[in-house]
């Protein structure tokens, strides 16, 4: 009996290994870590919640922690810390009031309120109602908030008391139900769908209250033994469906009991050998049950999962403290070393032939599939053909060959194709090889040995008369006809120049006779068989590849997509005589393309070096894939992908083959929304860096001074699993006319902007291609430094005007004070001095008159120099005289000179006015030089001319003013004088800028040139 028991035992030990190997082979989970490494200031979380924006907060021993994705804003007692908090030390759990967005936490036995937005905080003590320590924080399904209290430390001895306490929503708590305290302070609340409150305590168990406060019921359950005392503390847990589940703690009985509803009685649910902490519904409708440091999923179908081991392949922890799931459906685990974050997803890739070795394993190249239904595919690193049967069931290929014995005979295959009746294989490595499929047996075909290369990229196909297509280079490409075993050189005369090799891709165009190439390091090459090369794509073409290295084509109706080896995926399109290229700046995963199968009319499936991607070709979007979605590897081998007869995919790699249906991956899922979180910028002005948070600041639009020598920007997409591998785009809308790829970087910096209006705009998607639910935009005004802004120019225009009205002013303030001064100078020289004179010329000739001949020649000599004195004072009384300006009263002035000095002398003279103007006023010193150049010439032809004529001429002619003097004389007189009347005229010319000239051609010509017109 004893041994029949064991053996009972040993079964159904047996059966629920085999029951958990199998879940957990369909259930791989993807797990990250947060850590201190990450920037978590505390290793020991207590608590986890997330806010309306998205953001995660982790309560810690020492501080509250908020984590956008990328960085964490720490709420710590360090008064230095510009989000100070009175008390630190989390307590108890943390939870948020999401219609106020508002953080409820207890830090050393106290409550306290964060607004986020404001960063402001709130405390409550015993003036608000609050009776002692508080030892738990809940939030029931009506955003109601419930604490419960303990006066232990203020109570007498045996009296102290336990309270539930309820938030009034205004500023204080009240009592909701209060019980006799036991010897520890162990106490448990929850609620039911129906807001039934359920307490658990140790003296009485669990007590029911309905919402206003009644007991409904005590329920005493497993009793567990404290320190030598009994207690009868429980925890709760309720369900979507509002199904109850104990968790008890004993020496006998532990794990979850579930309530039947029928029998009011508890059924096990987890039968495990631990007491459970916390409990969690993840969307999925699993549960998610903790012990101290083992973690059990229970799913839809009661399979168990023990992640203790995958989580402490992770990180080291010997705790767990709490369980959350965020609004991405992501399940965080607080531990007392930090957090995991666990995504289950529904296993949409299955794994071939892949083994535990980490990194590179089994390796695969060419994939195809037998009439059966088989898939084959040769494992590179094993030299074996391996395959699955339409079952399921792996098998190998045996492989023998008649004439060489080598254990390797399929070493450096890598390309294959099919027989027309698909009971063979061929393939090409240093020799074309036929495979049996039946037997193994391989057939060698020396004949081509020199047209192959083992080193060589080992291009395959089979053309459609079912001819096969090989060579290592054009001068070696070889057609052979396996039926009638024919064969031919596609180029038999090709020139050595003209030799490509080097080849790595082959595939059949829908064009007739047409074949396009891809090389190692030549480009693209589109040749006929009947011996021509057509065209040669490289990257110096028009139009140009992305890359020379070519390493899969795939020809669709009117485009050729073209895979190369670090230039992404180029599309050239024929009709158009253009090629488009995507690259990892687009979103595609890797900028290394090995393969490219079609899937419907729109979409293409792209392995990489890095993981696998569903090009949208219609919106020109991407979805990737990685070793945490499923696949075997990140990195794919070129010759390695297929498609089968029933529309599933296969993507050999670097450890195993990867296999999927692809339609239900087509579904997208949405991510959350992104959210600018700050910005800051460097100040030259003040030389500081001021940072901004813009989830609290409701800014409209960001200012940026002048002297800001730089800004940035960041933002996050709270999606928190793989967010290394978010792809974000922005665009500065009135400076850049396009989107630019940022790659996973979550912020942008800008140098120096131009003044004006932008708005920064930035899209983002996370690492599978799946697009943020929203395009963030925000305004930024740079502001125009003050001597280029337009009010600052119109001041120094205004002060340039008034500066030089001053200016002006003042200088024609000087000019009438001048004027005045001349006028009164030449009213003062004229009646004064003039009067003078001319009483001294008439004593003087009165007194002449009686004078004996001695003095009467002294006195006429002195009435002479009188009277010419009087005319010298009038003509500088005459041209200082401000009120005679005008060219017509220099003719005037002329003509009067005239008469009195040439008329008595009987000389003619005519003055010519010409188009004068003559209202126009003459500068003074102008009027005055001319006026004397004109007498000087007069006094000449008096003095040193016969002439009889004087003809005087004022010009106009292209803006200048001509004068000129001329006389008939025609000899000179003799005199004994200084003769310096010219050298004068010429003075008088020089002083207001005029050219002056004499000819003696037919009389004597004075010709004045001025410098503007009359």
């Amino acid at each position: 009996m004893k041994r029949f028991s064991c053996t009972l035992y040993l079964l159904c030990v047996l059966f629920l290994l085999l029951k958990y190997t199998s879940v957990s082979s369909q259930n791989v989970p993807q797990i990250e870590t947060l850590t201190t490494e990450h920037g978590l200031t505390f290793r020991d979380v207590r608590s986890i919640a997330q806010d309306t924006m998205g953001f995660m907060w982790f309560g810690t021993q020492q501080g509250l922690n908020q984590y956008d994705g990328y960085n964490f804003k720490v709420y710590n007692s360090n008064k230095d810390n510009p989000h100070f908090i009175e008390e630190d030390k989390i307590t108890a759990q943390i939870k948020i009031e999401a219609s106020k967005n508002e953080l409820w936490y207890v830090a050393s036995e106290q409550i306290f309120k964060l607004n986020i937005e404001t960063d402001s905080i709130s405390s409550y003590s015993e003036k608000n109602g609050v009776k002692g320590s508080v030892l738990f924080l809940y939030k029931d399904v009506k955003e109601q908030i419930w604490i419960v209290t303990d006066d232990y430390w203020k109570a007498s001895s045996g009296k102290a008391k336990q309270y539930i306490q309820k938030f009034d929503g205004k500023d204080a708590f009240t009592v909701f139900a209060e019980e006799k305290r036991g010897s520890r302070e162990f106490t448990h609340i929850i609620s039911d769908n129906n807001n039934n409150m359920y307490w658990g305590t140790i003296l009485k168990g669990v007590i029911k209250y309905n919402e206003d406060g009644k007991q409904l019921s005590e329920r005493k359950l497993v009793s567990f033994i404290w320190y030598g005392e009994e207690m009868f503390y429980a925890q709760f847990y309720f369900d979507k469906a509002n199904n109850q589940y104990y968790f008890p703690k004993g020496k006998k009985i532990n794990g979850v009991l579930k309530l039947n509803k029928t029998t009011n009685k508890f059924e096990d649910f987890l039968d495990v050998p631990l007491p459970i902490y916390h409990a969690l519904e993840d969307h999925q409708g699993s549960f998610w049950f903790a012990a101290e440091e083992y973690l059990y999923r229970v799913d839809t179908e009661g399979n168990v999962q023990d992640f203790t081991k995958d989580l402490k392949k992770h990180l080291d922890y010997s705790k767990i403290n709490a369980l959350f799931q965020d609004s991405n459906k992501l399940l965080w685990v607080a531990t007392d070393n930090g957090l995991f974050k666990i995504r289950i997803k529904k296993q949409l890739f299955s794994q071939l032939f892949k083994t535990e070795k980490e990194g590179w394993g089994n390796t695969f190249r060419g994939i195809f599939e037998t009439k059966e239904g088989s898939i084959i595919a040769m494992c590179e690193s094993q030299y074996k053909l391996v395959g699955m049967d339409a079952l399921g069931k792996e098998f190998e290929v045996p492989l023998h060959s008649a004439i060489n014995n080598s254990a390797t005979p399929i070493a450096a295959s890598r390309s294959f194709t099919l027989t027309k009746d698909s009971t063979a294989v061929y393939s090409v490595n240093d020799n074309l090889i036929k495979i049996n499929l039946d037997n193994g047996l391989i057939t060698m075909f020396p004949e081509f040995n020199s047209r192959l290369n083992i080193t060589s990229g080992n291009p395959l196909i089979a053309l459609k008369d079912g001819s096969l297509l090989f060579g290592y280079s054009l001068s070696k490409l070889t057609v052979f006809n396996p039926e009638s075993n024919e064969s031919r050189l596609v180029f038999p005369n090709l020139k050595m120049e003209d030799n490509i090799s080097e080849l790595r891709f082959f595939l059949a165009s829908k064009e007739e006779n047409i074949v396009w190439v891809g090389t190692q390091n030549k480009g693209l090459l589109k040749i006929n068989l009947k011996g021509t090369i057509e065209a040669i794509y490289n990257t110096k073409s028009v139009p140009a590849l992305s890359n020379n290295t070519i390493l899969v084509l795939f020809e669709d109706d009117n485009k050729l997509w073209i895979g190369t080896y670090g230039g992404g995926l180029d599309c050239f399109i024929p009709s158009e005589n253009r090629i488009i290229n995507f690259n990892k700046e687009q979103g595609l995963s890797d900028n290394n393309v090995v393969g490219i199968l079609p899937y419907q009319e729109d979409f293409l499936w792209i392995s990489t070096y890095d993981g696998l991607s569903l090009f949208d070709t219609k919106a020109t979007s991407f979805q990737n894939f990685y070793v945490e979605d499923g696949l075997t590897h990140n990195e794919f081998n070129y010759t390695s992908f297929f498609k089968d007869s029933k529309g599933i995919y296969y993507f050999g790699g670097m450890n195993g083959i990867t296999k999927f249906n692809p339609k239900p991956i087509l579904k997208k899922v949405t991510m959350p929304a992104m959210r600018f979180t700050n910005y800051s910028k460097y100040s030259s002005k003040t030389n500081e860096i001021f940072k901004y948070e813009l989830e609290k600041q409701k800014v409209s639009v960001i200012d940026i001074s002048p002297y800001d020598q730089y800004f940035t920007v960041s933002w996050t997409m709270p999606n928190f699993f793989n967010i290394s591998k978010n792809q974000y785009y922005t665009k500065l809308e009135g400076f850049e006319d396009r989107w630019y790829f940022q790659g996973n970087s979550s912020s942008i910096r800008y140098n120096k902007l131009p003044s004006g209006e932008y708005t920064l705009k930035v899209r983002g998607a996370d690492s599978n291609g799946n697009k943020s639910s929203n395009v963030l935009s925000l305004p930024l005004t740079v502001h125009q430094i003050f001597y280029k802004t337009w009010w600052f120019l119109g001041l120094v225009f205004i002060a340039i005007i008034g500066f030089i009205y001053s200016v002006f002013n003042y200088r024609l303030q000087q000019l009438k004070a001048m004027n005045q001064l001349r006028t009164k100078i030449s009213s003062d020289l004229h009646d004064d001095v003039g009067s003078l004179l001319s009483g001294l010329a008439m004593q003087t000739e009165m007194l002449e008159m009686n004078a004996n001949e001695k003095d009467r020649l002294k006195l006429k000599r002195i009435s002479k120099i009188s009277r010419d004195a009087i005319v010298k004072m009038r003509d500088l009384v005459w041209s200082i005289d401000n009120r005679r300006e005008r060219i017509l009263d220099l003719i005037e002035r002329m003509e009067e000179l005239a008469d009195e000095m040439l008329l008595p002398k009987e000389i003619v003279c005519k003055i010519n006015k010409g188009n004068l103007n003559h209202h126009k006023k003459l500068p003074i010193a102008v009027k005055q030089q001319l006026y004397f150049i004109y007498k000087e010439a007069i006094t000449n032809v008096l003095r040193h001319s016969n002439a009889t004529k004087v003809l005087v001429s004022f010009k106009n002619n292209s803006g200048l003013g001509y004068l000129k003097i001329k006389d008939n004389g025609t000899e000179s007189k003799k005199d004994s004088k200084t003769g310096m009347g010219l050298e004068n005229m010429k003075m008088r010319a020089e002083k207001i800028n005029a050219e002056i000239n004499f000819y003696t051609i037919n009389g004597f010509t004075i010709l004045i040139k001025l410098p503007f017109a009359f």
